[in-house]
């Protein structure tokens, strides 16, 4: 079966969510003097090149990596405050994902659990203890467990809500972020496996998380992370149609040389960097269904409103093996 990104994002539920989203990013400009600005979170530099605007904030590509970003953004503890209640994030939490929970277990969660095991295995590593951060209602977790049974499998996520959902289940919990986990002596260097998926988009200080996710590591553990890639195909072709570009929610879109630069520039070894990503053709078809000036290259055009349904799968299988596709995983490790 094919996934199509209707699957796991109704249009009828992603269109409230952006419209909620756009104006919690207006509102969060309006409070005066709470930007701060930043160097580009893959490898550092002041290079900024203007890309465009969304939701009024400012993305800029990196001139050096290439990484997309939010020059500006909002301070820590606006945003803290911004994802604890705000409309968009309480409709994410309330209304978006419970309605699509089942069907990303089967299309994300399910081959999400079988791609980290594998992995594993390719780097003979013998888990004991495996640490999710920003878990959510540990659906990852769930079908990882399916899959080793009998792991220490432990939790950092904020929510207390969700938190209380993982404790339910039996698993141990640090209520609160990766920054206070890894501070944490109980919590700190004590994962044989840190995994952290489609939470790297969101952070403005990127060099402070991975320093977190590295300090929960026990030396010569993995490190696994998801998130969004700049130099992908949907979003390199939509620009500022792109939902995915969503600020503030969505501020980071790193390139895979931003990746390299800032992995090795936190003492990590980087082991593999992989786009297993299934629908940036489709995503770039359905904006284009909706608004036809999104794209103006004929090629791409042709490609995915005129081609057959083997040729744009064809073609999506050449983003994902080539790390062409928005969708990146990044498998590091902490040197011993």
């Amino acid at each position: 079966m094919i996934l199509r990104e209707a699957d796991i994002r109704p249009p009828d539920i992603l269109a409230e969510y952006l419209r909620l989203n756009a104006e919690d990013g207006r509102r969060l400009l309006e409070q005066a003097g709470t930007l701060q600005h930043r160097s580009c979170p893959g490898c550092n530099a002041n290079n900024p090149q203007p890309a465009f605007k969304k939701n009024e904030y400012s993305l800029v590509h990196c001139g050096d990596c290439k990484s997309l970003y939010v020059e500006w953004t909002p301070s820590d503890e606006v945003f803290e405050a911004f994802y604890q209640d705000s409309p968009s994030a309480n409709y994410w939490a309330d209304t978006f994902f419970p309605s699509v929970s089942e069907a990303r277990r089967k299309a994300i969660f399910q081959p999400r659990a079988s791609q980290v095991n594998a992995i594993l295995a390719s780097y003979d590593m013998r888990l004991k203890v495996a640490i999710d951060v920003g878990a959510g209602a540990g659906l990852f977790l769930d079908e990882f467990n399916k899959l080793i049974p009998g792991k220490d499998l432990r939790v950092v996520e904020p929510s207390a809500i969700l938190s209380r959902t993982n404790r339910n289940l039996g698993r141990q919990v640090f209520e609160g972020y990766a920054s206070a986990a890894a501070m944490d002596p109980a919590w700190r260097a004590s994962g044989d496996l840190v995994t952290c998926f489609e939470v790297i988009e969101h952070v403005a200080d990127v060099d402070a998380f991975i320093s977190s996710l590295r300090d929960l590591c026990r030396p010569g553990g993995i490190i696994i992370i998801s998130g969004l890639c700049g130099t992908g195909f949907d979003i390199r072709v939509l620009g500022k149609y792109s939902n995915p570009v969503s600020p503030p929610h969505h501020i980071t879109f790193l390139s895979r040389a931003g990746v390299e630069r800032l992995i090795g520039r936190l003492d990590l070894e980087l082991l593999s960097f992989l786009t297993p990503g299934v629908l940036d053709v489709d995503i770039v078809r359905n904006v284009l269904l909706r608004e036809p000036e999104a794209v103006t290259d004929d090629f791409v055009r042709d490609l995915v409103l005129n081609g057959s349904e083997e040729t744009r799968a064809a073609f999506q299988d050449f983003l994902s093996k080539n790390c062409l596709s928005s969708h990146m995983w990044i498998i590091a490790r902490r040197p011993r």
